[in-house]
């Protein structure tokens, strides 16, 4: 667990994470090619384990389910929708919605859950359970609901950062079986949104992932690129994380974007 802090300036970085941070060779950080998308906080990568493109979210998925071929981000009214179901037995799927959140930097301000709750009812029938519930950095928060529909059952969870509404949605039969529940319980309980560093933010608002750069442009740019994606590597170790906003130029600061 990892404390949350609202942006700063270099001082709110601590000595321990500063001296992590400037013990990084420059040139790792100015060209080297990024990793591939594999790091979260404090555990291990499951088999399912699906993150997107700019890092900003992760969901792992049980063996009895299968998410789609389809490219998450094209669809123009989302910036991402992951679409998974179960692939035999009891009828049962999810959704991920990542959507604009104009004006919208905390949870809070979409309001109290109740109030929330009673938005989305509208949608999914009547609330059966509402809580806020911690994540996975210390003071990071996240809504949970339960709907009760004529023929299903929806779970929903949902957070917000930097103008995005994070949610993931999972519709059940009204009667799904013991093992069907503790798989949506897995699944709901491995979903985690994160702020991302302002390049990757950029370029993944843009409608594109954040990439290390190409040969066709030039080297400056081919840099910046480089070093762009492999802050965004660094948002996701625990030694960054550990302060979670502790520079604008390491991570995103809502204050800063347009």
């Amino acid at each position: 667990m990892y404390t949350y802090m609202r942006p700063g300036p270099p001082a709110s970085l601590s000595r321990a994470a500063a001296l992590k941070f400037a013990s990084i060779p420059l040139a790792a950080l100015l060209a080297s090619p990024a990793a591939p998308a594999r790091a979260v906080i404090g555990e291990s990568i499951l088999p399912g384990y699906l993150q997107a493109d700019d890092k900003s979210w992760d969901v792992t998925l049980p063996a009895a389910w299968k998410a789609s071929a389809a490219d998450m981000r094209a669809e123009p009214e989302h910036r991402f929708h992951l679409r998974a179901e179960r692939s035999s037995g009891a009828a049962a799927s999810l959704d991920v919605f990542v959507d604009v959140a104009k004006g919208k930097q905390f949870l809070s301000d979409l309001g109290k859950v109740d109030e929330v709750g009673r938005r989305y009812a509208e949608r999914f029938g009547t609330v059966q359970r509402a809580a806020a519930v911690p994540g996975p950095v210390r003071g990071s928060t996240y809504y949970e609901y339960e709907f009760a529909g004529s023929t299903t059952t929806t779970r929903a969870k949902l957070t917000v950062y930097q103008s995005r509404l994070y949610m993931l949605l999972l519709t059940l039969p009204s009667s799904a079986p013991a093992e069907v529940l503790a798989e949506a319980d897995a699944i709901s309980s491995s979903f985690k949104a994160f702020p991302v560093n302002m390049f990757c933010l950029a370029a993944s608002n843009g409608g594109t992932a954040p990439t290390p750069g190409t040969a066709t442009e030039n080297t400056v740019s081919t840099h910046i690129r480089a070093h762009a994606h492999a802050m965004c590597d660094m948002v996701r170790s625990p030694a960054i994380r550990a302060e979670f906003i502790v520079w604008p130029f390491i991570l995103a600061c809502p204050q800063r974007l347009a």
